[in-house]
């Protein structure tokens, strides 16, 4: 019989810093089942009982055990179990009632399914070992010098420390884009077609062409490749004449991609943070942006840019925020502004913080710029009110990325991304 063994992956495993629990709500377990030779096992089944019990002087009589539970589960694809301790069927006690003061432990039993072989036993003590607290999907904890930390594990089993930005207190949303090839569909959808600003670029749904992750980021790449792709959208929606909606089997000369979080995944308030490597030639604009559900009605429904740039102006960025009273089609618009920028082909982090009053944007931590909400606002000035959805999408040409041409001939050219995140 092919043996088993467990790798167990809890925040015990953080060693940077020195961390103290808060508000438990909740523990994140996870836990990567694995053979004899260190290969992830799918699909295995489990029964995980845990044990929450306190160290107690000698000579005490009282029980040690404050709460125990316990979990049925399967592992997944990569072998990987998650759990929440405080969730399972109890089995002795209330998880609500435990009190968490003095060395409290918890104590994990591992029995795996018709597998033969004996339980497996961990124990941890809480108050010594960074043990992470839930906030939602977020887990959290605090270093001495305050700063908060969530602590996730990706596909594959592996931890990873994000710290929270100071004003803030959990990750609502995050992709380290960890994996390979196409994109998590749980999180994002695509743009599909000849979208806006009479731009070159076509842009595809699920093409690994045009849109992949690998070596830890997603690659967003315009290609100038005369592709033929199937069940195409046949023109542009803003050229004269056509058959708008008509699809067809087509030659597209240049494809990129736009990717979404809209279905997926939207927020009122909160910070934004792209880690990001931008492409630069004549013609290119990529952008992070922000675009209400039902954008209709634009610019009324409002429109939020944490960033755009354009390879003809290579040593500036763009931060910008649309609405009825201040928009492209009214200018000047006040809630446009600038900052340059060195060596935008290199690693920078953008950031966008929107609050109630105000909206500020980062680059590498420094602020750039502030739009603050008069004292006198309605939808027509101030409608960022309402769920944001997110766009990461890599323009080329059109009505600002081509007002000084377009270099075909620069393509292709990837448009990197190391992570996103988005905290409350």
């Amino acid at each position: 019989m092919k043996k088993i063994l467990l790798i167990i992956l809890t925040v015990a495993l953080f060693p940077v810093v020195e961390l103290c629990a808060q508000t438990i709500k909740g523990i994140p377990y996870q836990t990567v089942v694995r053979d004899e030779q260190g290969n992830p096992v799918a699909d295995q089944e489990l029964t995980v009982r845990f044990y929450i019990q306190r160290e107690l002087p000698s000579y005490s009589d009282a029980q040690p055990v404050m709460y125990s539970e316990t979990h049925t589960a399967t592992s997944d694809a990569n072998g990987l179990v998650r759990l929440q301790v405080g969730e399972g069927t109890p089995i002795e006690g209330s998880f609500d009632a435990v009190d968490w003061w003095g060395k409290v432990s918890i104590k994990t039993e591992i029995e795996l399914a018709g597998s033969g072989e004996a339980v497996f036993t961990s124990t941890q003590e809480l108050g010594t070992v960074p043990y992470a607290l839930s906030a939602e999907s977020a887990l959290l904890l605090k270093s001495d010098d305050g700063t908060q930390w969530s602590l996730e594990c990706d596909n594959d089993g592996t931890l990873k420390a994000v710290a929270i930005p100071e004003r803030f207190t959990k990750l609502v949303f995050s992709d380290e884009f960890n994996g390979t090839g196409l994109l998590d569909d749980s999180k994002w959808g695509y743009e599909e077609g000849y979208v806006r600003n009479g731009e070159e670029q076509y842009y595809t749904v699920a093409r690994e062409e045009n849109a992949y992750m690998a070596d830890g980021c997603l690659h967003i790449v315009c290609r100038n490749d005369s592709s033929v792709l199937e069940n195409a959208l046949y023109e542009k929606p803003w050229s004269e004449g056509g058959s708008h909606g008509y699809r067809a089997d087509t030659i597209i000369p240049i494809t990129s991609a736009s990717v979404i979080t809209k279905g997926k995944f939207a927020f009122t308030y909160g910070r934004v943070e792209v880690r990001a490597k931008l492409p630069v030639c004549l013609g290119s604009w990529p952008a992070i942006w922000m675009f209400p559900q039902d954008r209709s009605d634009w610019p009324a429904c409002g429109e939020i840019d944490i960033i755009e740039h354009v390879g003809y102006d290579p040593n500036n960025i763009y931060f910008t925020a649309h609405c009825t009273d201040f928009n492209s089609n009214n200018q000047p618009n006040r809630y446009a502004n600038s900052a340059p920028i060195e060596n935008p082909e290199d690693w920078h982090v953008y950031a966008f913080e929107w609050h109630p009053d105000r909206m500020l944007w980062f680059v590498d931590g420094e602020l750039q710029a502030t739009v603050l909400r008069g004292r006198t606002y309605s939808n027509t000035n101030w409608p960022y009110t309402v769920d944001f959805y997110l766009l990461l999408n890599f323009g080329f040409g059109g009505g600002w990325g081509g007002r000084e041409g377009i270099d075909p001939d620069a393509l292709p050219l990837e448009y990197v991304i190391d992570y996103v995140r988005i905290y409350q």
